[in-house]
């Protein structure tokens, strides 16, 4: 009865994603500033997509000469050593985005040789809706992982709610349902394959797959945003662990496989690097982070967008169930330190909700897990049930506050 309650609550929660998913791709179409769907910078990463498909190469004219009223030009200017227009923006994404796109192609394709006189930019709205569609649903399996790695620690309804409260009552809702063209919705899922390959890597380190597949989620991480290559510091706690216990052969098997496979999957960006700048490692962005005056206080607006981390915070400091490793918790708090550190070394807070920092928000699924645990305990369900849903409430009040805010004084929303 209780599994069948769960599988309930499960698919409405879909069921209500998919609705809010759908509300805010309609409003992005219809009374959306430029009314199109890959805008500000995830048209620089729809880019990569539509030149590898229709032009088979990384030439970025034919694409920019859409950039008008979809996002800001400066890139279209700015001219790399092959004499083409620069892209700084990772590959990753562009890639993730290929079968999507490629399946609208090949229709597209069979049906202009039957006769039809369909144009084929790649920025025309059937093309545009199933790749965003196919972004959300990226997103949404990120979501699903990290359910299931919470599950395989706390019971059930603590793992569930955790998963909704990130999900539903943090900042990551804007990029979501509202900002799924952008990378940090996708960007999150693949934080989250690296979070929960290694939590398999820490619970069998014999296993030299994990080792590879975790490898491969951090590489495929970093290609869709470079910051998260930071998130390497997981493993961490368990090299410390294997050295501990002297299992060297172990931990020689499962470093190499790991650096292998990361540098082997991040290959694909340092061939773009080559071809755009003629080196394969680079900083497209220049001088552009500053490392030795970071500021700190952008992790106080981290708070003030997403309240319901402060009660994630709170699930830190409490013990943790003992088929948890300490060492993996331990990791997952150098992970995110290391993430406000690289997100407070950039010049600006970047946008809604500081969205630089949305795309580690579901490694605070582990600290929101363990306090519900610990309310439920405590407190009872519905202590945690109640937070949970104020968490919610909060979010929701203040995403719409933001565009509402633009429509009353611009008449747009700026999507």
């Amino acid at each position: 009865m209780l599994v069948s309650s769960q599988k309930r609550l499960m698919t409405l929660t879909v069921a209500v994603a998919f609705a809010l998913f759908a509300a805010a791709t309609f409003a992005k179409l219809s009374v959306g500033k430029g009314k199109a769907l890959f805008v500000s910078d995830g048209f620089y990463y729809y880019s990569y997509t539509v030149s590898l498909v229709l032009d088979r190469d990384l030439d970025f004219s034919n694409q920019y000469r859409f950039v008008k009223g979809r996002a800001n030009p400066q890139h279209v200017y700015r001219l790399t050593l092959s004499g083409s227009p620069s892209n700084p923006v990772g590959i990753g994404l562009g890639l993730l985005w290929l079968p999507a796109f490629a399946l609208v192609h090949s229709i597209v394709a069979s049906m202009k040789a039957l006769g039809s006189s369909l144009s084929s930019t790649g920025f025309e709205l059937y093309y545009e809706l199933p790749t965003y569609l196919w972004s959300f649903l990226l997103g949404l399996l990120g979501m699903g992982l990290l359910y299931r790695l919470l599950v395989e620690v706390f019971e059930q309804r603590h793992a569930f709610w955790a998963t909704v409260g990130i999900l539903f009552g943090t900042a990551l809702s804007n990029y979501a349902f509202l900002h799924a063209n952008m990378s940090h919705w996708v960007s999150a899922a693949c934080a989250t394959a690296y979070l929960y390959s290694v939590f398999q890597v820490y619970r069998r380190p014999e296993d030299w797959r994990w080792w590879l597949i975790s490898g491969i989620a951090l590489g495929v991480a970093a290609m869709v945003r470079y910051q998260n290559a930071a998130l390497g510091v997981l493993i961490v706690g368990l090299l410390w662990q294997l050295i501990r216990q002297g299992q060297w052969q172990t931990l020689a098997v499962g470093v190499i496989a790991h650096i292998a496979a990361t540098i082997v999957t991040f290959l694909p960006q340092m061939l773009a690097w080559r071809a755009l700048y003629g080196e394969p490692v680079t900083n497209p962005y220049g001088n552009y982070v500053r490392w030795l005056s970071p500021n700190f206080s952008y992790i106080l607006w981290l708070f003030v967008y997403s309240p319901l981390l402060l009660l994630a915070l709170w699930g830190f400091v409490r013990p943790f169930p003992k088929t948890l490793p300490t060492a993996f918790v331990v990791s997952v708090g150098l992970a995110i330190l290391g993430q406000l550190y690289v997100n407070c070394a950039l010049p600006e807070l970047g946008g809604y909700g500081v969205r630089r920092m949305t795309d580690f928000f579901p490694y605070f699924g582990i600290a929101l897990a363990n306090a519900l645990r610990i309310l439920d305990e405590q407190k009872g369900q519905k202590w945690s049930l109640s937070l949970v849903g104020v968490g919610v409430v909060i979010n929701w009040l203040l995403i719409a506050n933001h565009y509402l805010s633009q429509l009353l004084s611009g008449g747009h929303f700026h999507f």
